[in-house]
């Protein structure tokens, strides 16, 4: 029987131990919007949480970033990365272990969040590929939070997505599909958006989280979610963790069309994505701390 999609998004909402982000980082993400802010600045914002602070020495100095000597401090940090690369791996480093904490539900964690890191890594490819580098670290955040909705919906409302993982893998359907079935079109995307618009982040990861299954419908930041489409796809055509289904789906035929995306195009897109897959260690290690 489908579901009122007015009354589990008001279940949703009224749930008062839903995750959140570590308020220091709300603050960073807020400062690193505003014009005026400085390196110094971030900086003293991030040492204010010395776990946060060591988790981003460790990935700044991890072969990802591929420095040649080692960033011994916070600011040294700031000032290399720049703004766009440092609240990437903020955001990398803190989002995990806000939903360690819930209850246990049906998805394989950490294969999830490695699905979300090879999304990540695959939109930023994308941007990067189809020249649009500027947008490449935008991209990477949108593609590990485009599931996030997923998360929701199995530590709190398992009772109705264990049944739909269930179907999505008996029928080789997609979650998403069963979703706009059971819950008459509201699924994990307008949930996921829903909660990085209460965490306050920008308007654009809201719109990534939102869209990435229907990129077309997107004039507003249309290359940004049409990166995460292409991302999430791509983590799929190589195998990287599990997003909860096996099915591959299909790329958006206007996305197709409006970019112009070709083999040439996929061939270079994957090549760096394994290549950024490779030397992503220490992100993927992070996931069962």
């Amino acid at each position: 029987m489908a579901l009122d999609p007015q009354k589990l998004r008001a279940k949703i909402e009224s749930i008062g131990d839903l995750p959140t982000l570590p308020t220091v980082v709300t603050k960073i993400v807020g400062q690193l919007n505003n014009p005026s802010t400085n390196a110094a600045d971030i900086g003293k914002l991030i040492e204010q949480d010395p776990a946060l602070s060591g988790k981003v020495l460790r990935l700044v100095n991890s072969a990802y970033y591929g420095f040649p000597r080692q960033i011994k401090s916070i600011q040294s940090a700031v000032v290399i990365l720049g703004f766009n690369k440092i609240r990437t791996t903020i955001m990398t480093a803190s989002l995990f272990s806000s939903f360690r904490k819930g209850p246990a539900g049906f998805l394989n964690i950490n294969r999830f969040w490695q699905h979300s890191l090879g999304a990540a890594m695959g939109a930023k490819s994308a941007a990067e590929t189809l020249g649009s580098v500027h947008l490449a670290e935008d991209a990477f955040i949108g593609g590990l939070l485009h599931d996030v909705g997923k998360i929701i919906m199995d530590q709190y409302q398992p009772a109705i997505f264990g049944p739909i993982l269930k179907y999505a893998a008996d029928k080789g359907m997609l979650v998403t599909e069963v979703e706009n079935q059971v819950m008459n079109g509201f699924n994990h995307a307008a949930i996921g958006s829903w909660l990085v618009e209460n965490w306050r982040l920008p308007k654009d990861i809201v719109r990534m989280v939102e869209g990435h299954h229907s990129p077309q419908r997107y004039n507003q930041d249309r290359e940004l979610v049409a990166f995460v489409h292409i991302g999430d796809i791509l983590a799929r055509a190589i195998g990287v963790g599990n997003g909860g289904d096996n099915r591959m789906p299909a790329l958006n035929s206007e996305i197709v069309a409006n970019f112009q995306l070709n083999e040439v195009f996929f061939e270079k897109s994957v090549t760096k994505l394994i290549r950024e897959i490779e030397k992503a260690s220490e992100f993927f290690s992070m996931l069962t701390i």
